[in-house]
């Protein structure tokens, strides 16, 4: 199966892409450095082809509260776009606990 991980080069995406390939799915690992950026769509549509699942593991780079919130909104409006058209069929997102029981700005960002 073909897996798509958004933030696969960092800290939790490296380990969920070496963990996928060890199951022996062809994974590839999304991001800014390897070309494929959900702010901007470079890359977005050639990593899609063919997949099956996208796991999203992105990451702000700003923690300020404006910053991030146009960050999750870009990148998820983006990613679900570019999924769309390739009929990706499962987008699976990475949530934190207790994310709804809290007023830091990151997590409301996330939250929405």
């Amino acid at each position: 199966m073909k897996i798509v991980v958004i933030g696969g080069t960092g800290l939790i995406g490296s380990k969920t892409v070496a963990s996928l390939r060890q199951s022996g799915h062809e994974v590839v690992a999304a991001s800014p450095q390897s070309g494929i950026n959900t702010i901007t769509s470079e890359g977005l549509k050639e990593a899609m082809a063919g997949t099956q699942v996208v796991i999203d593991l992105a990451n702000s780079p700003s923690f300020e509260d404006k910053a991030v919130l146009e960050f999750f909104e870009t990148s998820g409006r983006n990613l679900l776009a570019a999924e769309a058209a390739a009929n990706v069929r499962h987008h699976v997102a990475l949530s934190i606990v207790a994310i709804d029981r809290t007023d830091n700005g990151y997590f409301r960002a996330k939250r929405n």
